[in-house]
């Protein structure tokens, strides 16, 4: 297995910044957000769909369930797997790398300068650079696994974190669209005030997630309310559609 790289990537743009919110974990707002979508609109098209079937409240709850159940599990895996085959391919990137470094020395200084030459230095801070970079194994790896192959170490995902954070960021996200149905006994009822959580909780989504955007909070929040209003409406309306044809 590869040797762990790590490089200080959150000590370094906390020390620059003095900001807490400067952290290479913002990333990660990309798998909540599309987890916490999927939750919402497979979550409303499966109910849809039922809602025409089964008309109790109890049936709906029970099949909802088992869809949240389901789709967590579905989540979970397709993101660990995912992760974890994009981590094994940037830690052979980064062996290869390192074998380079000890097999062709030579080729791997060429292409040192190259990288200067391409960011406007001269010959001799080329060589400087060169100096100091090569006469640290560790810091020469780093360079080129960062310059060379674009990847950061610090910025390689943990496969179950991601898997944890998808998994629990769908249940969220299905969470306003089936707590009606534990609520109100009409469906109907359940329905139209299920649809009113999912358009609030899409809002509060899109504020929330400007903690790291640092977007404007309204700009935020009616955007993932736009597109999630839209989504969402597209999933309810087919499930209404296929639940009918079925019915």
């Amino acid at each position: 297995m590869p040797e762990k790289i790590e490089l200080p990537i959150e000590k370094r743009l906390k020390a620059w910044h003095n900001e807490e919110w400067h952290t290479s974990k913002g990333r990660i707002i990309r798998d909540i957000v599309y987890a916490i979508d999927t939750g919402l609109v497979t979550t409303v098209s499966f109910i849809a769909g039922i809602s025409i079937s089964f008309i109790t409240q109890q049936k709906i709850i029970i099949a909802a369930l088992i869809e949240i159940v389901s789709g967590t599990i579905a989540i979970f895996f397709g993101s660990y797997i995912s992760t974890r085959a994009q981590k094994h391919f940037f830690e052979n990137q980064i062996d290869f790398e390192r074998k380079e470094i000890e097999s062709d020395p030579e080729k791997e200084t060429s292409e040192i300068r190259v990288i200067f030459n391409e960011m406007g230095f001269n010959k001799d801070e080329q060589e400087i650079a060169v100096k100091r970079i090569t006469a640290n194994k560790d810091l020469w790896l780093r360079f080129m696994i960062q310059e060379e192959i674009g990847v950061t170490p610090g910025f390689i995902d943990n496969p179950y974190e991601i898997g944890v954070i998808s998994a629990v960021s769908f249940i969220i996200g299905a969470f306003p669209v089936i707590l009606p149905f534990f609520i109100f006994k009409q469906v109907n009822t359940s329905l139209i005030i299920a649809a009113s959580f999912v358009l609030i909780f899409l809002f509060l989504l899109g504020v929330v997630k400007t903690k790291i955007t640092k977007v404007r909070w309204y700009i935020s929040g009616f955007e993932t309310l736009l597109i999630g209003a839209i989504s969402c409406g597209a999933g309810f309306l087919l499930g209404r559609i296929i639940g009918g044809y079925f019915h």
